[in-house]
């Protein structure tokens, strides 16, 4: 009994020994789990934003030059012309009002862009100069469309009667005085291909008067614009000489900031056209006599 107490704890320490000297499992890491992150939220459809729609507004203020005869002009103290009509009548069909805004023509393309009207109508030439400023409706007046020549839109010469030197833009040379309205395509046209000195006026009537008054030998202006002025001063003794020096069309302008108001307009002209009331405007300004 002796002998068997004595051994166990040496048995025992013989295999503490033994165990101790067995290498020690190596732990294989594990690597953190990373910590959930909150997903981005996501905008619902009525959370998104809405692209900005420009509404159809139900007033259009319109700046007009009323010197542009007969399209524009004013009578009796009212304004009237083929433009009005022709804008009035787009207006009824396409039910919206118009707010006229009396401008001189040069100021119409800032009075746009700066927002004081929504578009413009006065005879205004399509030109690619001016669509860098503007929109154009689709042109609602072309050369070729008036049975009677003078009526096509479109720059020509006038000079007075016992003026038999100019007879066409070669004979505006040096020495020649031309009168102009400032802005206009006939301005521009006369900057361009004449030698002749150049008179600007503000307005296309006082051209004409200076002409009548021998101050000037010729003016360059809307050739509708010259016939209005022979037929209401049959005395001033003045005529138009050569064809048109340019060939133009006329469209309504609409400020670039308003396509609600150029598609608006668009679609106003198309149905008078389909209507028929665009024929019978027509009729009443250029038809036969």
């Amino acid at each position: 009994m002796l002998l068997i107490r004595t051994l166990l704890p040496a048995l025992f320490l013989l295999g503490v020994a033994a165990c101790g000297s067995s290498p020690a499992p190596t732990a294989t890491p594990i690597p953190p789990t990373p910590t959930p992150q909150p997903a981005a939220p996501t905008a619902t459809p009525t959370e998104a934003a809405a692209p900005m729609v420009e509404s159809v507004p139900s007033i259009i203020t319109v700046g007009i030059d009323p010197a542009f005869e007969p399209f524009v002009f004013t009578q009796e103290g009212r304004l009237a012309g083929f433009d009005v009509d022709l804008l009035n009548a787009m207006a009824a069909e396409a039910e919206f009002e118009v707010a006229y805004v009396v401008s001189s023509f040069d100021e119409i393309f800032d009075g746009l862009q700066q927002g004081r009207y929504d578009a413009a109508i006065s005879a205004i030439t399509v030109t690619d100069a001016r669509r860098a400023l503007v929109d154009f409706t689709a042109p609602y007046f072309e050369s070729g469309k008036a049975p009677v020549s003078f009526y096509n839109p479109g720059q020509g010469i006038a000079t007075r009667t016992d003026n038999m030197a100019i007879t066409g833009p070669e004979s505006l040379i040096e020495g020649v005085r031309v009168g102009v309205k400032r802005g206009t395509t006939g301005a521009e046209y006369a900057e361009e291909n004449i030698g002749a000195e150049l008179v600007v006026f503000a307005e296309s009537e006082p051209a004409l008067d200076a002409l009548a008054a021998g101050e000037l030998d010729a003016v360059i202006v809307d050739i509708s614009v010259i016939v209005g002025y022979i037929r209401n001063n049959p005395e001033a003794g003045i005529r138009i000489t050569g064809g048109p020096v340019t060939e133009e069309a006329y469209a309504i302008a609409v400020s670039k900031d308003k396509p609600a108001v150029l598609a608006l307009l668009d679609t106003a002209l198309v149905k008078v056209k389909e209507s028929g009331a665009y024929d019978q405007i027509y009729n009443r300004w250029f038809g036969a006599p």
